[in-house]
């Protein structure tokens, strides 16, 4: 015959076993996830790399800055262009003062039905007779980027990146 009694004994006992049992491989789990070696890998972009992702942060902030600026004159404008004697085009970007502005001489210097050349100024020359416009656009930039916090992290991450450009040629 089957004493209940020494079977609910046994039951407990074996029920408290596998409950001790239980909390030893979660003690002993909780420690293994505690005493993990964690390993870093930081690795170093090329300087080309850095350059591209420069251009590519550059571009990202422009979009941004167009997005944020209500003043029209200070909008950049970027396209696609290819170089004389390339077939790789690349984006560059202008602010739209210095592009009216260079359309503006070139009205003015083109005589009759053709445009003269020799009388169209030169990069150098429109950057030089729209300094002052520079200025006002270096500090309308600065109060957007002052005054809205996503501008001024995409500008941050824009210097970070320069940064790190301009420290790799000063180390080599």
């Amino acid at each position: 015959m089957i004493n209940p009694r020494k079977n609910g004994f046994h039951a407990i006992k074996t029920a408290a076993l596998s409950l001790a049992l239980v909390a030893s491989f979660q003690v002993t789990a909780q420690n293994d996830k505690e005493n993990v070696e964690t390993i870093e890998v930081f690795g170093q972009k090329t300087t080309p790399q850095l350059k591209r992702a420069f251009d590519n942060q550059r571009f990202e902030f422009l979009e941004l800055y167009n997005s944020i600026n209500e003043t029209a004159k200070f909008d950049v404008i970027c396209k696609y262009q290819k170089p004389i004697g390339s077939k790789i085009a690349r984006k560059s970007c202008e602010p739209r003062y210095v592009k009216d502005f260079r359309a503006m001489k070139i009205q003015t210097s083109s005589t009759g039905t053709g445009i003269d050349f020799n009388r169209l100024p030169s990069d150098d020359h429109i950057r030089f007779l729209t300094s002052d416009t520079r200025e006002e656009a270096f500090e309308h930039v600065a109060a957007l980027i002052a005054t809205h916090p996503e501008l001024f992290d995409s500008f941050t991450k824009l210097d970070a990146i320069h940064q790190r450009i301009k420290q790799r040629e000063e180390d080599n």
